[in-house]
């Protein structure tokens, strides 16, 4: 299989693990990583590394997120979210389109919010949720975050339906629970797609239904059928694997694609070949660029990431085969 990013539209109710368990035995590729979770109750845009281009995880700009988050006003979930069990109600007052447009808008731009309780943030080497889990309360400093956009999809008394978006590090499930006490009331996140993370959209994503067909020879089979079927029940049959890497080879996104915000560098064949040896070009450079990072083609070849240097450039990450 070639080296890429596959975008899938992860389903509720699996982690993105389990997503990534799921790709490496439908291609046979064991170097496949996500490049950023979402809890198993939410639904969407789940990125995969595939191949070599897992090491280039850490070059993506995926700061830029869109969710489509529906809250329900009135019931607080210790979890934040639909998993957990109530913490607190509240009534709901009546609300107008003006109001809830208001407190929306309040919440737009740079702020710190502080991690949920439920979350894989550490603090002295264990998440959070280990210590949620075990009744210990546990502070974990706030984090600069900015909210780019807030509107409304749909609302009825005692829901509400927004389109975020969003820098990276944002908690939906924490903006929910702080929008509802805007409103006067509390609340927690019953649904939550991911539309899009980066440079990669729901449009592109691959659904584990169209997954299951390309993979099962009998190609009507849902993708429970194909990828969870019970252990004491046989697997039915799956195509042979190169005609299953072939088909997801064209569902890539390439990593030129992926890497598009960083500028493109061309350089000789001869210092391309040095580069993959390791051997950095001297090539003087612009010093309004230093420290900027950049992609070193041949052609249409990607060499090396590199971070602009005053006599040249700093090599970050040679790639082969890519």
């Amino acid at each position: 299989m070639r080296d890429g990013f596959l975008v899938v539209d992860k389903p509720e109710g699996l982690t993105s693990h389990d997503i990534v368990g799921i790709i490496r035995a439908a291609t046979g590729e064991k170097s496949v990583g996500h490049t950023g979770t979402l809890d198993p109750f939410a639904t969407g845009v789940l990125a995969l590394a595939v191949g070599s281009a897992t090491r280039l995880i850490q070059y993506l700009d995926e700061s830029y997120k869109v969710y489509d988050a529906t809250m329900r006003l009135g019931v607080a979930m210790d979890t934040g979210d639909p998993t957990g069990a109530v913490l607190a109600e509240a009534p709901v007052p009546e609300l107008d389109d003006e109001t809830v447009a208001r407190v929306l808008e309040g919440f737009l731009g740079e702020q710190m919010q502080a991690p949920p309780a439920y979350s894989a943030v550490k603090v002295d080497g264990k998440p959070l949720y280990w210590y949620a889990r075990r009744g210990k309360e546990v502070e974990s400093a706030a984090r600069p975050i900015v909210v780019h956009a807030l509107s409304v999809i749909s609302r009825t008394p005692d829901t509400l339906r927004v389109k975020i978006t969003c820098g990276r590090g944002t908690y939906a499930r924490v903006l929910a629970e702080e929008i509802a006490v805007a409103l006067g009331t509390v609340g927690h996140l019953i649904a939550l797609a991911r539309l899009r993370s980066g440079p990669f959209e729901i449009a592109d994503a691959l659904s584990l239904n169209a997954l299951a067909s390309i993979v099962a020879a009998d190609g009507s089979l849902p993708w429970p059928a194909v990828f969870r079927a019970p252990r004491d029940e046989p697997r039915p049959p799956w195509n042979p694997r190169p005609d299953v890497t072939e088909a997801l080879d064209a569902k890539l996104v390439s990593p030129l694609s992926a890497l598009s915000h960083l500028p493109l560098v061309d350089v000789d064949a001869e210092t391309a070949r040095k580069i993959r040896h390791g051997q950095a070009p001297t090539q003087p450079v612009h010093t309004s660029g230093v420290g900027e990072r950049v992609l070193l083609m041949d052609g249409g070849d990607l060499v090396a990431i590199a971070e602009i240097a005053p006599l040249g450039f700093k090599l970050q990450r040679v790639v082969q085969g890519i």
